[in-house]
């Protein structure tokens, strides 16, 4: 292991978390519930390892699991541990998603590191090229792992674990963008629930007519993932999964970059700015329509019983008659090299007991992400819960179509890279098609050069 190339590692993923915690993504501050950090997180795989009683293989499990999350995971270890004798899964908080990111790097390092643990896409091409991690493939088909568990994870799902033609993870918390629509403003205007961007835009132009001050249009404050959407509703690329084509800067692509910053000049639009998360000013019954993460229902619903908003959830609308898209975000899991071939078969029990259909169903109630098998969202538990919470029902409808931006060394250069080039457009009032054409030209470079 280079342990110079882990040190630098360690800086870029620390600039891309801090990078990304500003954006709204899936996994920052917004989506975690609480500031909780478990005192655990100080105790080291080796003095865990020590702990060993018996023939009772211990398996060390990171995460950045936080307030109800914490307490629904710990609740599931719990039930692994009681349902076989085998092994015992000792679950440690790490604090946050930046925390743990670095905590994984910095034991990479000092040869410390857990047996699994959580990992988003952005981690998994850098650790794997490092060796710190495993493929999963010979697990997942041994004695620990049902063939008809793996068979049930959602195809895009398990596409979006897949690195090198090689599963590198397993799907766990996902989520996907939704619409929360504010039903008392369409019923003011006789509205019919937006399906497409056009349509949303035709409320917001009919609002201004009014002097409604309101907008139209919710965005987070980064819209990396509404205008990765858009634009591939559009017909682009993007990234293609085999990444021989980027086309960022051409006209499928800036095309939808154009109409959020028309959007948001023209006043029926606006993003989250000073207000942190749209989940707020949606709230207060100041949006429309919001677009954002599945998993920010926990923070939506509080806030809009407290205004007495009427809202509901729908899938996203499509761009320019294109087909009905969302990208999935949120965290996989992971087994590490280091671990023994004993801990990494108890690794392999742990993640098929937590992919069990009543499993995946109990995490998806408690956190408020999506069940990652069909079997999951089948299960009776999740089915009542759908009827008794309709709000997420547009979350599991489009489990269907969701699909995942392809994993490749260098996504953190590639994210930061975006980020300046949405930052540069949105503040600074850079030419949209200029400043994409030239993030194109990067992220080819960054492409080449690390793949």
């Amino acid at each position: 292991m280079n342990k110079k190339l882990l040190m630098g590692l360690m800086l870029t993923m620390m600039i891309f978390v801090l990078a990304a915690c500003g954006g709204g993504e899936e996994g920052t501050t917004e989506e975690a519930s609480g500031d909780e950090t478990s005192t655990e997180s100080s105790k080291t795989s080796e003095e865990s390892a020590e702990e060993t009683s018996g023939d009772t293989t211990q398996i060390t499990f990171w995460h950045a699991m936080n307030g109800p999350h914490q307490e629904a995971i710990t609740e599931l270890t719990n039930k692994f541990n009681e349902s076989q004798d085998e092994y015992e899964v000792v679950e440690q908080n790490q604090g946050d998603y930046e925390t743990l990111n670095q905590s994984i790097m910095a034991s990479g390092v000092s040869d410390d590191l857990p047996t699994i643990s959580q990992a988003t896409a952005s981690n998994i091409p850098d650790w794997s090229s490092n060796d710190l991690i495993i493929p999963l493939d010979d697990l997942l088909s041994g004695e620990n792992f049902d063939q008809e568990t793996y068979d049930s994870i959602i195809p895009g799902f398990l596409e979006g674990v897949s690195y090198e033609d090689q599963t590198m993870a397993l799907p766990f918390s996902k989520s996907v963008r939704i619409m929360y629509v504010n039903e008392d403003i369409l019923e003011e205007y006789d509205a019919e629930l937006p399906t497409t961007f056009e349509d949303v835009q035709a409320l917001g132009e009919e609002m201004q007519e009014a002097g409604d001050e309101r907008f139209a249009l919710g965005l987070e404050a980064g819209v990396e993932m509404e205008l990765e959407t858009m634009a591939r509703q559009n017909g682009a690329d993007w990234i293609s999964d085999d990444l021989s084509t980027v086309d960022i800067g051409e006209e499928n692509a800036t095309e939808p970059m154009q109409y959020i910053v028309d959007g948001i000049d023209a006043g029926w639009a606006r993003t989250a700015g000073e207000d942190g998360y749209m989940s707020g000013p949606f709230s207060r019954g100041d949006i429309a329509v919001y677009l954002g993460s599945s998993a920010g229902l926990s923070h939506v619903e509080p806030g809009a019983e407290e205004s007495g908003i009427n809202w509901s959830t729908a899938e996203l609308p499509v761009y320019n008659e294109g087909e009905p898209l969302t990208l999935l975000a949120g965290n996989d899991l992971t087994v590490f090299a280091s671990a023994s071939e004993e801990e990494q078969q108890g690794a392999a029990a742990f993640m098929n007991f937590l992919l069990q259909p009543e499993n995946t169903a109990e995490w998806a109630i408690a956190s408020g992400y999506v069940p990652v098998t069909e079997a999951g969202i089948e299960h009776e538990s999740y089915q009542t819960y759908l009827e008794e919470n309709p709000n997420a029902e547009a979350a599991a409808a489009e489990t269907e179509y969701a699909i995942a931006s392809p994993m490749f060394a260098g996504s953190g250069e590639y994210r930061n890279a975006m980020l300046e080039a949405q930052d540069a457009i949105l503040i600074d009032g850079a030419d949209v098609t200029e400043t994409m054409q030239g993030l194109q030209e990067e992220v080819t470079t960054i492409i080449e050069e690390n793949n």
